[in-house]
């Protein structure tokens, strides 16, 4: 059995117009690293709530290390928890905060300071042990609140987007610090986030959440280059999705504003049905010249679509260009250098790209929610 295991859980507020999660599975194995990534208002913090038992479920079952825990008190779950507002004592210092909870559970005083100058060394703020919280910067009091957090030396750690109120260098780096921590101590770790580079990068795997249900589970690679629903394809990572007409389904051929385009297998759709082709940037290059045959048959592995240069955006490492194929805009990325030729707005192009990067996505729009 899985460390922990969240059993068919859902969440319904009195009045509220749909529910806060619903039928939520998952289980957790002991020290991996989950993010829950979706919008604002998908779920994810509420399904965090529920875990450390801030939350009652409506219905379904909590279960850590064997034991179910739906109905238990969260303090007596062994779980610690960070939060966005670092929720620091200011009137307590550096040391104190962090053995709060050693002291609230009675550990004799010695073995409160020998974990809090542990924690210190872990956070790598030794030295600051005496300073009040008002006397740190945000990144340092992220670090406190995660040594507490730490400190009573937690089953299950739970952070629910620690990083969001840090500017955009710093949170980088914490991440990374975060991480390096989880897996030097091997704990087990739930991380609600809106960031998908956060989720992408800190995670063993991700799940995505979407109108209070989940959308998918699986690996960051996974999940951003086989994403399983076109909510997770447009969520996670930049996206071109157009419209594509099913041409022959056994063979994967689809029309693209009348121009041929194979998909990498068959098709389920019938002939004439309309499905969304969706393209990474990443994954098409261009030309002012025709490369390779169009993609009907001559050459296998290579489609091309035809189009004009609309913007040239420089984003630094990466160039975006627009290129408009009759009624639709799709976005390529070029990586910058020194010697990159570029076409001028205006100019006719050719896209290429292989069978591989066409994503076909599912077309049946998400069910209702239930009353």
């Amino acid at each position: 059995m899985a460390f922990l295991n969240l059993i068919s859980v859902s969440k319904i507020y009195p009045n509220a117009l749909q529910p806060a999660v619903i039928d939520f599975n998952l289980n957790v194995e002991a020290g991996e690293f989950v993010s829950f990534l979706g919008p604002s208002g998908c779920g994810k913090t509420t399904t965090l709530r529920m875990v450390a038992g801030f939350e009652t479920p409506s219905a379904g079952k909590v279960l850590m290390d064997g034991k179910d825990i739906t109905n238990i008190r969260p303090n007596q779950r062994e779980i610690g928890m960070v939060f966005q507002s670092y929720a620091l004592f200011p009137n307590m210092s550096v040391a104190d905060n962090i053995g709060f909870g050693l002291k609230v559970g009675g550990k004799p005083v010695a073995e409160i300071k020998e974990r809090v100058r542990e924690m210190l060394a872990l956070i790598k703020l030794e030295e600051l042990g005496a300073r009040y919280p008002f006397q740190l910067s945000g990144g340092q009091q992220q670090r406190v609140a995660l040594a507490r957090a730490l400190a009573i030396r937690p089953k299950l750690l739970l952070l629910d987007e620690p990083l969001s109120a840090l500017d955009a260098k710093i949170r980088v780096s914490l991440r990374t610090e975060i991480r390096e921590i989880q897996q030097r101590l091997g704990i087990t770790t739930i991380y609600v986030t809106h960031d998908q580079e956060e989720a992408l990068s800190l995670s063993d795997r991700v799940v995505v959440m979407n109108n209070a249900r989940i959308e998918q589970v699986g690996a960051p690679f996974e999940i951003y280059n086989f994403p399983a629903t076109r909510f997770v394809a447009s969520f996670v990572g930049t996206l071109n999705t157009l419209t594509a007409e099913v041409v022959d389904p056994a063979t994967g051929l689809l029309s693209v504003h009348g121009q041929p385009i194979h998909a990498v297998a068959p098709l389920q759709e019938q002939a004439g049905a309309q499905v969304a082709l969706a393209l990474r940037p990443e994954l098409l290059k261009i030309s002012t010249e025709r490369q390779g045959q169009n993609g009907d048959g001559d050459d296998a592995s290579e489609n091309t679509l035809k189009g004009v240069i609309e913007t040239i955006t420089f984003l630094g490492s990466i160039v975006r260009i627009d290129v408009r194929v009759g009624d639709s805009v799709v976005k390529l990325d070029e990586f910058n250098n020194p010697h990159l030729k570029l076409p001028k707005r205006g100019d006719a192009v050719t896209i290429t790209f292989g069978r591989e990067a066409c994503l076909v996505l599912d077309r049946a729009a998400r069910a209702a929610l239930p009353a």
